[in-house]
């Protein structure tokens, strides 16, 4: 079904080896990771870098008219990507644009308490840090202070330490990060949650703009959240972004990128051997959250087990994923549709336990794997017999 579902875009893979390069994507990666985006902020910190990325690509003429860019999608804070000209898409397409973040508290013996605004995953130690405040003038965020994050408690309780004498109340703190690719191993290294599957987005859009395709990219904020208090203290930027679409405009198929975490592997000293599967090509899941997140039905796995298998026999590596995933922008996902695909990429230390990491590869194929899964979704006979329509 995949190939008679792809033969109005015979250049597709053409298309997509001249502009999904390791060079390219990292180039748009780095552009994103180094754009800090605490959450509630992502459409005037990174939204406007994609505005940017995008312009650049205008300017080589790799982008036509059938592609929208929204940095405040339906007023949702979301920022959305709109390929082709139907009000009703067959497939939306998610991953989320904020990162993990702190709000200051009061400073007590020279150290401003912290209120993690995400789920702590990180062990006690000494991380560097910087505090952002909003510029009215420029109407951006700006870097008024740097630090040291402080984690103590089992990583319950963090502080932060700066020669800065008066942080406002409520002052964003996030871990400093550069991005860097090792050349050598293929590794990339900065804020791959969710940097990374937002790259690989964009990507796809670039090609796809080259093609007669209806499609919604959703860069999602507000995705980062307090998990351990339910549902609705995290992805609350796709669930007011799906309560805000009329019914009968949602589409028959969703898919949700995000990091899937892998567990490394240390030496004697904790220091990081490998990540298992890092370089081995895509994710798709079949539940997250041992199902208390998304769970995509047997008909969608059949397809996409279709897709992976196709694919692959075409050098686009995409495998199902057994291990654990976390839930994130599924979980509104669900709310809208039963056919959620969760797709991902292997990766380690996305909450900055050490310096987060994924692989140049992994990229690749994830930005080629939805490019196909996108262009596939077009055909109405292919959603049919998935049982997706």
């Amino acid at each position: 079904m995949i190939e008679q579902a792809l033969r109005p875009y015979s250049d597709l893979f053409e298309r997509m080896e001249a502009v999904i390069t390791p060079e390219a994507a990292f180039r748009v990666f780095q552009q994103l990771a180094d754009t800090y985006a605490p959450t509630l902020t992502a459409r005037y910190t990174r939204g406007l870098t994609i505005q940017r990325i995008m312009e650049d690509m205008q300017g080589v003429g790799s982008l036509r008219d059938k592609l929208l860019l929204d940095l405040n999608f339906r007023r949702t804070g979301n920022v959305a990507i709109t390929l082709g000209t139907q009000a009703v898409k067959p497939i939306w397409v998610f991953a989320h644009l904020d990162n993990i973040s702190y709000l200051t508290g009061p400073k007590v013996d020279g150290l401003y308490a912290l209120t993690a605004f995400h789920e702590p995953r990180i062990s006690d130690g000494e991380r560097d840090g910087v505090a952002l405040g909003y510029d009215d003038s420029s109407q951006r965020l700006r870097i008024i202070a740097e630090g040291m994050i402080i984690t103590s408690q089992a990583g319950t309780h963090s502080e932060f330490r700066t020669e800065e004498a008066d942080l406002p109340p409520a002052t964003r703190v996030v871990f400093q990060t550069e991005a860097s690719w090792d050349g050598s191993t293929g590794m990339l290294y900065g804020s791959v949650d969710d940097a990374f599957g937002c790259a690989a987005l964009v990507m796809c859009a670039i090609v796809l703009s080259s093609f007669d395709v209806d499609a919604l990219i959703v860069l999602t904020d507000e995705e980062e959240g307090v998990v351990g208090v339910g549902n609705t203290a995290f992805a609350r930027g796709s669930q007011r972004m799906i309560s805000r679409t009329d019914p009968n405009e949602l589409p028959s198929i969703m898919s949700v990128t995000d990091l899937h975490e892998i567990s490394p592997s240390v030496d004697d000293n904790g220091e990081v051997i490998e990540v298992p599967g890092c370089g081995e090509g895509a994710l798709f899941a079949g539940f997250a959250s041992g199902t208390r997140g998304g769970v995509t039905p047997p008909h969608v796995l059949a397809a996409m087990r279709e897709v992976s298998g196709w694919i692959n026999g075409k050098g686009i590596l995409l495998r199902e994923n057994q291990s654990y995933v976390s839930r994130s922008d599924c979980m509104s996902a669900m709310m809208a549709t039963q056919n959620v695909i969760l797709m991902g990429f292997p990766g380690a230390y996305s909450h900055f336990d050490n310096i987060p990491r994924a692989h140049i590869n992994d990229l690749v194929a994830l930005s080629k794997s939805l490019t196909v899964l996108i262009a596939a979704a077009q055909s109405s006979d292919w959603r049919k017999h998935y049982l997706i329509d």
